[in-house]
């Protein structure tokens, strides 16, 4: 079971493109970022909010 709440990394990927006209001017931009988490394995009877056997956390 993996913890939503708890993140184990965090990679952040950017990429900005540019465009350019006949004159060598800018005319078209674009820029994307991306974040991916890769989730902790839940810490169970570890965890503050394990509780009665489940994860109770901000429910």
């Amino acid at each position: 079971m993996k913890c939503p709440y708890n993140t184990k990394s965090e990679t952040t990927i950017q990429n900005f493109n540019q465009k350019y006209n006949d004159e060598g001017n800018p005319n078209n931009s674009k820029s994307v970022t991306q974040t991916v988490y890769e989730l902790m394995d839940c810490e169970k009877e570890n965890c503050g909010a394990w509780q009665n056997g489940k994860c109770c956390y901000a429910k």
